[in-house]
């Protein structure tokens, strides 16, 4: 199902990145749910704190998402000022910018510990992709890593009210789903965000559920209201986190896109 605009309607909010990167792509997201979960995270924390990044905290970004993508971890910032060829102190500086901006997470001795949709942090989120395995800040990004392997990835995570074992397979660059175990997996799609850190706030409340009776319980218990998020199937989370990071993944690949 397709979502009819009118002719005349507003075009939809994104942020464009010095090196032509913009996000999030809409096109992805055709699914009525997944339109508004998408519509909810921009408001709350996208369109707010990533506009005017500079060309340096870009490609300090871009050498930081490689470096997940290749060896599953944050680089250290010797490794980042190698790759981008910058001082040390302009690195710095720059990393402290992009915390700013929420584009990453630094630990208290400024090395980055995370960068949407990665972090090295203990996660309940585990994604395998193209020989690497990664962690993933919350259920939305383990599904936006799924868009960067040239074949299938694997998500292994848990219910979040239950803690039974899930595994999804992604193919297609995000594009398809592939098994699911179990059948019938849903996904919580939160946006409150506080404290200036989606991983800290916004980020605990995006998870995988295996059945909807789990959800429901869940919520209830944590007395989130349905203001508060919006339930998603598997199909329309996957949407949503294609349409945030492919974009942000695809220019930064170390291998040809052939799909």
């Amino acid at each position: 199902m397709t979502l009819a605009t009118p002719a005349d309607a507003a075009p939809e909010p994104t942020v464009a990145f010095p090196d032509g990167t913009v996000v999030p792509d809409w096109t992805a997201v055709t699914a009525p749910s997944a339109h508004s979960a998408l519509t909810a995270l921009f408001a709350a924390f996208i369109g707010r704190r990533w506009h005017g990044i500079d060309s340096t905290e870009d490609e300090v970004r871009r050498a930081i998402l490689r470096a997940y993508v290749t060896q599953g971890h944050a680089p250290a910032p010797v490794e980042i000022a190698a790759a981008v060829a910058l001082p040390p102190g302009d690195v710095a500086a720059a990393l402290h910018r992009l915390a700013g901006r929420d584009l990453v997470v630094l630990d208290g001795d400024g090395r980055v510990s995370g960068a949407y949709p990665f972090t090295d942090a203990p996660s309940e989120h585990q994604v395998e992709a193209a020989g690497i395995t990664m962690g993933a800040m919350c259920a939305l990004d383990a599904l936006g890593i799924c868009t960067i392997a040239p074949h299938a990835s694997l998500i292994r995570s848990s219910c979040r009210q239950c803690r039974r074992s899930l595994a999804i397979h992604v193919h297609d660059r995000g594009c398809t789903l592939g098994d699911v175990v179990p059948e019938g997996i849903l996904v919580w799609s939160g946006h409150r965000y506080t404290g200036g850190c989606a991983a800290s706030s916004l980020c605990t409340q995006q998870a995988f559920f295996c059945h909807a009776d789990h959800l429901e319980a869940w919520r209830m218990d944590g007395s989130v209201t349905a203001r508060d998020g919006i339930r998603l199937t598997l199909r329309e989370a996957l949407q949503v986190g294609r349409a945030i990071f492919a974009p942000m993944l695809g220019g930064i690949l170390p291998w040809p896109i052939t799909t």
